[in-house]
Parts: structure tokens; C-alpha cells; sequence
């Protein structure tokens, strides 16, 4: 075939793939495509990047060659797809104009207090979507928040986030509610902690009067709940969600919801809400890999960037194999010196900055280890950590070792749960963000725990 019958072949494959994927699905992926070569051995699709390029081969693999079948009457015997630089450009730009509405409405729409008090809540001011590195670890995540910011009950519903502690799904569902609100400031949005929805219909529940906790919400537009995991054994209120979901859903308003496990990984989960959470899209949110890293430490430096050579930044992105929430604290900790003194990071002082974390990743620290030196700290026995106690000095002991544990091993939350008492992992998640919480409230505490990281990642536990 020639160049310009290829070309129309493939415009009259992607009219038939409209067809039978759907427009949502279509405008999403497919749209921005182009055919490189259309044989009987292969067809080659141009994509705006791979990890485009991978979604559309796991997802649309077969329908592609389904439809190259009926136009083009021969079933190709493989499908490669390759990045085009001219579909990258132009999706990017097209992103750029999409971020950029009018700046005065915008400005006045952030100054402006929230229209009620279920449009707000808690939202991180940096939260935004237009300041997300995007790379492969969250292109998929990214495009469908995006997609569902700007046409909210229309694509992606429910939208399902994965992924660990600490690679930004926070970020992700904080900046869908803030992009909603600028974008639809007449709709009602509410973003949530799982833990403040728990909260809310036990209290409701018994005072026996759910009404209002219905009303408030399965009367909105937007309903965003992040940590979903914090509903693991809550039979209830599961049940609760599910009908609220299925409320919301049905009358075409927007579900977007955030775990540390996928859908079908979930534990303590009534199945029918797990089915639920699969019913919409579900995208997971990876470790970033080298190339992310280099960008996200690049946007964290901001003005002090001339104060940090190629070569430190290169060794800072190749070290830190870690999440976004530690690629930042690591590197909060030599932008802060080098900001204060103006003088240039060398790369010893960024190896001497790293030496913990690559002392961490060198060797591993064992649960034992953990608590040994905790209940020596806090003066509690081993028999009050492993039992149900909840006194202060021992519930504060078992969620310090459950936090250190989170933190400083590759354990899973049920192995940490099951070393420390027989307790589930919800416990575990529970303990890691109580911990969190009062560190940022606490210097003593802040200080209490640095120690005792520090005493585990050294020599002096003999494993160095």
C-alpha cells in the first residue's frame, strides 16, 4: 500500500474501533494515534509515549486487530506500537493549554471561600494536578484523573487509585477535587479521608438517625474518598459505601476513590464492593523510575537549582529508589543548608546527606531488631506489646514499632501485623498514620522516633 492508502485505512480503522470501544475510551487512547506501517506481518502504531502505548497494546490489543481485519480484510500476524515525537509534542501541548484557563478566573476562584462547607476539606494548597510529575509509574493514573476533572460523571466511574504509601495518590485525588471546583465551581465536591466517612456514619448510626449522613453524601457531584484500606473489616459501613456508591453512580455523579491495593487484593472487603470498585477504571500508581526521579527532584530544588550540579542531581535520582513522598524529605534536607549559606551541594555532601537511606537499602532491619530497642525505650515487656493492652505506654510502644517496621522493612502489612500481636493490616495502616500524624505535631516525639531509626540503620546493632 502507498503512504496515503495507509493513511486512509487507518482513519477508517479508527472510525471502526469508535465504534465498538466507545467514545469515552476512544477520545482517551486512541484518538491520538497514527499508523507507521499497516502489512499483513505487522501493523506499527505511533503513540504519544509507551506507557500510552502499553495501556492501548494490554487494553485494545485484540480490538485493533479485529478492526484491521474488517477494513483492511487480513488479520496482521503481530502489532508493535513505537513513540512518535510529533504525538508527543502535540499531547503535551495540548495538556499545557488545557492547564492554563483564564488566570484571573482562576485566582478568583481560589481566593473566593469554598461556596459550601462540603466543597473543601483539607486539601493540600501544593495538591494540584498541574504540578504532578508525570512518567510511566502514573501516566495511566494521571490521564484518567485529567480525564475526569474535566468531564466529572462522564468517563471513569468509578475511578479506581492503587499503588504503596507515599507515590502520590494523595496528590492525585486532592488535585481532581481542587481542578473540579475551579473548573465546575457549582458542583459539590467533597474529598475525604476513609477514616472521616467511618467516622461520620458510626457516630450517625448511633444517635440512630443516618438521614443527614446520607443526605450529605449521596447529594453530591464529586465524591473522592482516599485510604480505602481503613474500611477493611467494617461490615456496616462497607454496606454503607456500597449503597452510596451505587447512589451516586447511578444518578451520574463522580466516584473517584484511592488504596494501597488493588480491588481484588483487598482484605476484610464485603465482594460485592470489590466487584464495585472494578465496575469503572482501575489504574495504579507505581514507584517512579529514573527519569520521574529526576524530575521530581528538579521541581522540589525550585529556586536553588543553580546550587545543585548535574552530577549531585544524577546521583540523587540514581540513589534514591524510593517513593515520592521520601525522593522529597531526602532532598528537603540538602535544598534547606544550601539555601541558608548560598553555596553549591558537592557530591560528598550529598552522599554524606544519603548515608541512612544507603545504609537501608545496603542491609535489612529485622522486626526483632525493632522490637528490642523499642520496648527498652518505652520500659513496656515484650508479653504487653504482643497482647491487646491499650494503655498509653504500650498501645504508643506497638504503634512506634508498627511505624518503624512501615518504614524501615520490605515486610508485608499482614507480616507486620501478625509479628506484633496477631493484628490485621488495617491496624498496621492505622498505627503508620497515627504515628505520622503526631510527629508532625510533636517535636519530642518527631525527635523520640529519628532516634530510634537512627540507633536501628547504624553498626551498632551489629548487622552493618
Amino acid at each position: 500500500m502507498t503512504d496515503l492508502l495507509v493513511k486512509e485505512s487507518w482513519s477508517r480503522v479508527l472510525a471502526d474501533l469508535q465504534q465498538h470501544v466507545g467514545d469515552d475510551h476512544f477520545n482517551l487512547w486512541l484518538r491520538h494515534t497514527l499508523v507507521v506501517r499497516m502489512e499483513p506481518e505487522l501493523v506499527e502504531v505511533g503513540v504519544p509515549n509507551l506507557a500510552a502505548g502499553e495501556w492501548i497494546e494490554r487494553r485494545f490489543g485484540e480490538d485493533i486487530l479485529k478492526s484491521v481485519e474488517r477494513v483492511a480484510g487480513f488479520r496482521p500476524r503481530g502489532l508493535r506500537f513505537t513513540v512518535n515525537g510529533h504525538l508527543f509534542r502535540e499531547l503535551r501541548k495540548q495538556e499545557q493549554l488545557a492547564r492554563q484557563p483564564q488566570t484571573a478566573i482562576v485566582e478568583a476562584r481560589r481566593a473566593a471561600p469554598p461556596q459550601t462547607s462540603r466543597q473543601i476539606f483539607n486539601l493540600n494548597e501544593r495538591y494540584t494536578l498541574d504540578r504532578v510529575i508525570v512518567g510511566p509509574s502514573n501516566q495511566l493514573a494521571y490521564n484518567c484523573c485529567f480525564e475526569v476533572a474535566r468531564r466529572p460523571g462522564e468517563a471513569f466511574n468509578p475511578l479506581y487509585l492503587y499503588g504503596r504509601s507515599g507515590t502520590g495518590k494523595s496528590h492525585l485525588l486532592q488535585g481532581v477535587a481542587r481542578e473540579i471546583h475551579e473548573r465546575h465551581p457549582r458542583m459539590e465536591v467533597l474529598y475525604v479521608p476513609a477514616e472521616y466517612f467511618v467516622n461520620q456514619f458510626t457516630g450517625q448510626l448511633r444517635s440512630k438517625n443516618l438521614e443527614p449522613f446520607r443526605r450529605r453524601f449521596r447529594d453530591l457531584d464529586v465524591l473522592l474518598i482516599d485510604d480505602l484500606q481503613f474500611f477493611a473489616n467494617k461490615d456496616a459501613t462497607q454496606e454503607e459505601l456500597l449503597h452510596t456508591l451505587d447512589a451516586l453512580v447511578q444518578a451520574g455523579k463522580q466516584v473517584v476513590l484511592a488504596s494501597d491495593a488493588a480491588p481484588r487484593a483487598l482484605q476484610g472487603f464485603m465482594e460485592q464492593l470489590t466487584t464495585r470498585f472494578t465496575q469503572g477504571m482501575v489504574a495504579e500508581v507505581e514507584l517512579p523510575p529514573f527519569q520521574t526521579r529526576m524530575a521530581i527532584i528538579k521541581s522540589k530544588l525550585e529556586g536553588h537549582r543553580h546550587l545543585f550540579p548535574d552530577e549531585v542531581v544524577t546521583f540523587l535520582a540514581q540513589k534514591l529508589e524510593c517513593n515520592v513522598r521520601e525522593i522529597e524529605g531526602y532532598v528537603t534536607r540538602l535544598v534547606a543548608p544550601a539555601g541558608l549559606c548560598g553555596q553549591k551541594v558537592t557530591l560528598q555532601l550529598a552522599q554524606q546527606a544519603l548515608s541512612d537511606f544507603l545504609q537501608h537499602r545496603s542491609r535489612m532491619v529485622e522486626l526483632t531488631d525493632i522490637e528490642n530497642l523499642v520496648i527498652a525505650h518505652y520500659g513496656v515487656s515484650s508479653a504487653a506489646l504482643h497482647s491487646r493492652l491499650r494503655k498509653r505506654p504500650v498501645a504508643l510502644a506497638r504503634q512506634v514499632c508498627m511505624y518503624l517496621a512501615r518504614t524501615l522493612t520490605s515486610y508485608s502489612l499482614k507480616e507486620i501485623g501478625r509479628f506484633f500481636g496477631n493484628k490485621n493490616h488495617t491496624t498496621v495502616v492505622f498505627a503508620h498514620q497515627t504515628i505520622d500524624a503526631k510527629i508532625a505535631r510533636s517535636k519530642s516525639l518527631a525527635a523520640e522516633v529519628e532516634n530510634l531509626r537512627r540507633q536501628l540503620l547504624g553498626p551498632q546493632n551489629g548487622k552493618a
